[in-house]
């Protein structure tokens, strides 16, 4: 009777065991969905970042150019204001010397008129003498050619001052033109203005976005890391009995970014690497081996590491193997130190074939090559 109560305790035992595995483990893919998303959503706002900074660069460019011209514009405005203002002097000038020749035909009219019916001919035929009657002569002669240069003058004159108003009207129209195109050129200046600043604006929410979206991408990394350790707790009870580990990748011993804080090359932003990336010329498809005996916990898709294969060693420590393009191995199996376990690839977020391995004990990331795996 003690046997069989001790048998059910057993599988009880075992049951709850079982079924908390399963609940960490759904929960752990809930997670990984959710950082996917996150890191969707991270790779958008980076693309609204660099649309709006390339906008920002073309509007700074077309409120110089706009400001140039607005420069130009109140230039000329000046110059025809200038030109205006002398030509409303010559007119002034030309009407005064125009009245005053003007006054001096209508005096000479009324001259003649007070004079009478006296002919040129009359005056001429008065003369005393030979002399009298050339100098007579002389004297009708040149006035008549002063009364008709005096009237050709002030016709001359009088076309002249039309012309110079024209001109002036002109200039007049040309500068209001040039004051109106100036002013729309502001007003379009500000125009622009006011849609650069909506660009920060937005620029500023868009940075904002980012760095919220790269603090819940840290906070659901910690969770992950919270659920594994808690996935690794419950094979503390056993002893980890693999030895010192294998290189994961014969043959290719180039670690192409190591462990801790880096540049993402991917996300553009300063992580965590929590493990080492190993490449080589000609790695792409060779074999990834199982680096000590154990259990595969995991083998499939992980958002950002693509085809991945965690392995459990006991005592708590579990490897893991990403960016497979194939996968050798299924969840549950058993496999031995030296096995292949996948292919070298490029999938999740890779720029190009190579292995990322991390060891992590109690769920804690560690440096692989601090006395874990060794060339």
């Amino acid at each position: 009777m003690k046997r069989i109560v001790s048998l059910i305790l057993v599988i009880s035992m075992l049951t709850s065991v079982v079924y908390a595995t399963s609940n960490i483990r759904n929960e752990l893919n809930a997670t990984n969905n959710e950082i996917s998303d996150a890191k969707d959503e991270l790779s958008g706002v980076q693309s609204d970042k660099k649309l709006t900074l390339k906008e920002i660069d073309r509007l700074d460019k077309q409120i110089g150019s706009t400001e140039a011209e607005i420069e130009t514009l109140e230039f000329d405005i000046a110059m025809l204001e200038r030109e205006i203002t002398i030509a409303e002097e010559n007119i002034e000038y030309a009407e005064k010397e125009y009245a005053e020749k003007e006054k001096l035909r209508q005096d000479r009219v009324v001259a003649y008129y007070k004079c009478g019916t006296i002919s040129f001919w009359d005056t001429l035929l008065s003369a005393k003498d030979m002399s009298d009657f050339m100098y007579r002569y002389k004297l009708m002669e040149e006035i008549t050619e002063f009364d008709n240069n005096l009237l050709a003058e002030i016709k001359e004159e009088k076309k002249n001052i039309e012309s110079q108003k024209e001109d002036l009207e002109e200039n007049k129209i040309l500068c209001e033109n040039k004051k109106n195109s100036a002013e729309e050129q502001k007003l379009a200046l500000n125009d622009t203005l006011e849609v650069r600043t909506e660009y920060l604006a937005k620029l500023e929410k868009t940075e904002d976005l980012l760095e919220e979206s790269i603090d819940e991408l840290q906070k659901k990394a910690d969770d992950l890391t919270a659920e594994l350790k808690k996935m690794a707790s419950s094979s503390n009870n056993s002893e980890y009995t693999g030895g010192s580990m294998t290189w994961p990748l014969p043959g290719y011993y180039s670690i192409t970014s190591p462990f801790g804080n880096r540049l993402h090359p991917i996300l553009k932003v300063y992580k965590m690497h929590t493990g080492v990336d190993i490449a080589g010329a000609g790695c792409n498809g060779k074999n990834v081996v199982a680096t000590a005996d154990g259990k595969v916990i995991h083998a499939g898709w992980i958002s950002g590491y693509g085809n991945t294969v965690m392995i459990d060693h006991g005592g708590g420590i579990v490897t893991l193997y990403a960016h497979s393009q194939k996968l050798l191995v299924k969840k549950g199996d058993t496999v031995t130190r030296g096995q292949a376990i996948m292919l070298v690839g490029s999938t999740g977020y890779a720029t190009g074939p190579h292995l990322h391995f991390e060891v992590r004990v109690n769920g804690k990331y560690v440096n692989p090559v601090d006395g874990y795996i060794s060339k």
